[in-house]
């Protein structure tokens, strides 16, 4: 109970905390006031909501605090030097990237699956209780709406880099030399949101199988 009427203000603090710990000696001082655009922005959105008086579930504020301090986390390394993988080799004795097969950091394409994950339901709540809209219109404008969002994001990304050029667009854009980067950044986003709807549809289609 004191978890379900605190959670806000719990993970306001932890997000808090993690900010101020990321933004202490960063990697590249120019890539992480660029990446902290992004933050700018979804902080802006969650006023919007506050003042619209959007009621999240505890999922939500959980899942929102998530992706924050995954961001947060990449913006203090980049995100193609976000030493994840040396994380795992410490914590569990195995590395990811030689069980997946992978040469390239991978921290990026997981930040954009967990914006699909993340984002699933709050979007599609903030849709439901701002339009009216029912259900399958909620899922549907909400998986419109974060994949769109992805996209703008690669175009914000590729004009960045553009601008400004050299090593700070190179750290910025992160591409590692993928021709499809931003493709493929975009896709997963949309595989994360659809996993969950999936998910969530089994789950109750199961719940009401029991219940009867």
């Amino acid at each position: 109970m004191f978890l379900s009427r605190h959670t806000a203000k719990i993970l306001v603090v932890i997000c808090a905390a993690v900010w101020i710990a990321c933004a202490m000696n960063p990697y590249d001082l120019e890539a992480w006031m660029l990446e902290q655009l992004a933050l700018l922005l979804a902080l802006l959105v969650l006023v919007w909501c506050v003042r619209r008086q959007v009621r999240f579930s505890t999922a939500d504020k959980v899942a929102i605090a998530t992706l924050f301090i995954a961001h947060s986390l990449g913006t203090h390394f980049t995100y193609s030097l976000t030493p994840y993988d040396q994380f795992f080799q410490d914590l569990c004795g195995f590395s990811l990237n030689e069980l997946g097969g992978w040469s390239r950091n991978q921290y990026d394409r997981f930040v954009h699956l967990l914006y699909g994950v993340c984002m699933a339901m709050p979007v599609a709540r903030v849709l439901v209780q701002t339009l009216d809209v029912g259900f399958f219109a909620s899922r549907f404008l909400a998986f419109h709406l974060v994949i769109s969002t992805s996209a703008l994001y690669e175009l914000l990304e590729w004009a960045a880099a553009s601008l400004f050029g050299g090593d700070l667009g190179e750290l910025y854009l992160g591409t590692q030399g993928d021709a499809w980067d931003a493709q493929a950044d975009i896709a997963l986003a949309g595989v994360g949101q659809l996993a969950v709807y999936a998910v969530h549809a089994a789950f109750n289609m199961h719940r009401k199988g029991t219940v009867r």
